[in-house]
């Protein structure tokens, strides 16, 4: 192991090689069911300000999130701290390439599983 690693360690990748291994891997055969309008959804909240990535406090509908207990409160911020991190994740690779990525795709599954399965129990707290 010890001689191959010496052996590459001085190796350049070439520039097109490192562009191409830079680039997201495409899936051609698209977004699930769905998931490409909750994608634009997103996306449209982010652009026009009614999302901000590092404000936990916008993703709530407040109309439910207000009527909750303390701590379902702070299941919910948890839960919305989460959402965010992914959200961000999303709208910095959405920014380099607006295609359905392997990666997106499955980011924006993770933040709809995510929501789903605690509106499920708790009611539509999130605007997304």
């Amino acid at each position: 192991m010890q001689n191959l690693l010496k052996q590459y360690e001085n190796h350049q990748v070439d520039g097109a090689t490192q562009n191409m291994l830079n680039k997201p891997a495409k899936d051609d055969t698209g977004f699930n069911e769905g998931h490409e309008e909750f994608l634009k959804m997103l996306i449209a909240k982010l652009e026009s300000g009614e999302l901000e990535t590092h404000n936990p406090n916008t993703l709530y509908n407040h109309a439910i999130y207000d009527q909750l207990s303390e701590k379902e409160q702070e299941k919910a911020s948890l839960t919305a701290i989460n959402l965010m991190s992914t959200i961000r994740q999303i709208e910095s690779i959405w920014k380099l390439d607006q295609t359905a990525t392997f990666q997106i795709q499955n980011l924006v599954e993770t933040v709809f599983q995510m929501k789903s399965k605690f509106e499920k129990e708790y009611g539509d707290v999130y605007i997304i």
